[in-house]
């Protein structure tokens, strides 16, 4: 009889350290959200809904216009061409805005842009933009033309 006790109460114990190693597992998973560019600015503007760090892949990117670098935060940033706004201004690495200027030389083309969502924390206004970590380029028939990757923000949160 003891040991029978004995061998449910392991049971149920390992049962237990399954479940929860299970459960955090599951939230600490992240999933990247997909949506259409033309949703970005609506996405990144839910305050209440969103936070730093996020992972998103925006997709049907419109041709990228220039690189600008931002001295202030030591990294560069991009808008399509077709929109501007806080919220549809990519910011990303001086490594990966240098793999990028070539691709960009080379015309219009949309594209796939895999970012970070991260906070910009002034002494008036607190915003957040997508922070571009792969960016992938299709030409006029959809077909992937070319892919450039540079690493992930220094950090989430960034004060002026």
């Amino acid at each position: 009889m003891k040991k029978t006790l004995l061998t449910a109460f392991v049971a149920a114990q390992l049962f237990a350290v399954v479940l929860i190693a299970g459960s955090q597992n599951a939230f600490s998973q992240t999933t990247p959200q997909k949506m259409q560019f033309a949703k970005l600015s609506d996405y990144v503007n839910d305050w209440d809904k969103r936070r730093d760090g996020e992972q998103l892949i925006v997709t049907d990117v419109p041709p990228i216009g220039k690189l600008t670098y931002e001295k202030s935060y030591n990294m560069y940033f991009f808008q399509p061409e077709e929109d501007g706004g806080v919220s549809n201004t990519f910011y990303t690495s001086p490594a990966l805005a240098k793999i990028l200027r070539q691709y960009l030389k080379k015309g219009a083309m949309t594209a796939h842009i895999y970012c970070t969502l991260i906070q910009f924390v002034g002494s008036s206004d607190v915003y957040r933009s997508p922070f571009a970590t792969k960016v992938e380029g299709f030409d006029e028939n959809g077909k992937l033309s070319w892919t450039a990757t540079g690493p992930p923000p220094a950090k989430l949160k960034m004060r002026q």
